[in-house]
């Protein structure tokens, strides 16, 4: 039986339990993480190198802390080959799993390069016994564009889309067997969403639509693992908004999928929601599919044990130093001068000669007190201590008089924060939140309801009071 998981990691340094132990309790052969969060020269030896496992990785090109995808796989289940990217831009010659026909002929160069620089696809290639041959099996590990109906971002995730269709249509058509997982970033049906905002248009989203053509029941070419197992199971989710405590109430949507080629269909044994597992506003998703793997022998060339700065090639100090010359400018003195006929430019001296230029002690910042300021001390300390001693009992109280006067004035010119407005629903003080959306009330802040968000049949969750906290500038 082999085990696959995916999960959005939202950050694969943001866990405080150790990578090796994470990947250990997933209890799988291959696990396959979206949104890392990670660029290479972030990535540490001890993120890339992880006892009984390969990775690999794909990294954003475009800026830092952004998506990114990673593979891991055990020992048992290495791969023959892997591949950065969806459209081959970033893999050399010998690392490309090949195959780019549709995609190649249906995208200029321009907007290839485009699908790859985020960092959004890493493909491993592997092979299994099924009776007495020998087939291959590429798994996609993806995690596709986040974008509503009415974004710009829409027309790049539509395109994603429509590559990964049109690679997956190519190896199909090659004789591959291919699984397709990931953070897919759709909802496909109403059962797999807590409450849509509109359900007459629900299923019109260009991403449901392209959703609904990849899998069989649409005319594609693949299952959903999990709906082929349970297609009326409610409440499976595997996305929560974490800013709203909305996982206390389940309320979420299932956007992560194991899809496979339908040709697999009959290997597939079990698909969970491991919706007890946290550490992201994602939970992992695991298939079992009874395949008996064949582990190559040989890491593919974007193994990170093949990084330079992870297989021990790049061990050489002068690697990591480079040459400079250190010197020294300095006025030649009267006795070098005499030695030497013409001094016609600066003469460069070893770092042991003394320069010109004094190195000044922390002393010569400290001049010596007159007399005169001693005496004036002295004076000036005498007199203090007399009138205190005289005036002693006026001091102190004028001292009262005036400190309980001036604690009434600084309560009222520092009174502190208002209250918080109550909720309507629950009667109790409501939460400061800010809006992320982009748009004219980004950054603004506003007062909400301070429990779990739920679903709105529910009086036990978030309440619909809404405040904004300031006016509109």
């Amino acid at each position: 039986m082999f085990n696959i998981v995916t999960w959005n990691i939202n950050g694969i340094r943001s866990g405080q339990q150790k990578l090796k132990d994470l990947l250990d309790s997933m209890e799988a052969d291959i696990v396959c993480l979206q949104e890392t969060k990670i660029t290479r020269d972030m990535l540490d030896e001890a993120t890339a190198l992880v006892e009984g496992y390969s990775s690999y990785y794909s990294f954003s090109r475009k800026k830092s802390g952004y998506s990114g995808v990673a593979t891991y796989c055990k020992n048992i289940c290495t791969p023959f080959q892997a591949e950065e990217g969806l459209a081959g831009t970033l893999s050399s010659h010998e690392d490309k799993i090949d195959f780019y026909d549709s995609v190649h002929g249906s995208f200029t160069d321009e907007g290839l390069k485009a699908l790859d620089s985020e960092g959004r696809c890493v493909m491993t290639l592997h092979r299994f016994k099924e009776e007495e041959t020998v087939s291959s099996l590429i798994v996609m590990n993806v995690y596709c564009p986040h974008a509503g109906d009415n974004d710009e971002r829409l027309a790049y995730k539509l395109e994603f889309y429509r590559a990964l269709s049109l690679r997956c249509h190519d190896l199909l058509s090659q004789g591959y067997h291919v699984i397709v997982l990931g953070d897919i970033n759709v909802s496909h049906r109403l059962i797999d969403h807590c409450e849509p905002d509109d359900i007459t248009s629900f299923s019109k989203s260009p991403s449901r639509i392209w959703l609904d053509g990849f899998l069989v029941e649409g005319g594609g070419k693949f299952i959903d693992s999990f709906r082929h197992l349970y297609p009326t199971k409610e409440k499976a989710f595997t996305c929560w908004n974490t800013k709203l405590n909305a996982r206390v109430n389940n309320y979420g949507t299932r956007i992560d999928y194991i899809m496979l080629s339908s040709k697999l269909s009959q290997s597939l044994r079990e698909c969970t929601i491991m919706n007890e597992v946290y550490g992201s506003d994602h939970c992992p998703v695991k298939a079992s599919i009874a395949l008996n793997f064949i582990s190559s022998t040989q890491l593919p060339a974007i193994c990170t044990r093949n990084f330079k700065e992870f297989s021990g090639k790049q061990l050489k100090m002068s690697d990591f130093i480079c040459k400079r010359s250190l010197a020294i400018t300095t006025v030649a003195s009267a006795d070098e001068l005499q030695s030497t006929p013409e001094v016609s430019e600066p003469k460069k001296m070893r770092l042991s000669q003394k320069t010109t230029k004094q190195q000044s002690s922390l002393l010569n910042f400290f001049a010596p007190t007159s007399v005169t300021s001693r005496e004036n001390v002295s004076s000036l300390h005498f007199v203090s201590s007399t009138t205190v001693s005289t005036n002693s009992f006026d001091c102190d109280k004028a001292l009262s008089t005036a400190t309980s006067s001036s604690v009434g004035l600084w309560k009222n010119l520092f009174k502190g924060p208002a209250p918080p407005p109550i909720c309507s629903g629950h009667k109790e003080p409501c939460v400061l939140r800010t809006v992320k959306k982009k748009g004219p009330n980004m950054n603004r802040q506003f007062w909400a309801c301070p429990r779990a968000a739920g679903h709105s049949s529910d009086l036990n969750a978030q309440c619909n009071f809404f405040l904004w906290a300031c006016a509109k500038r």
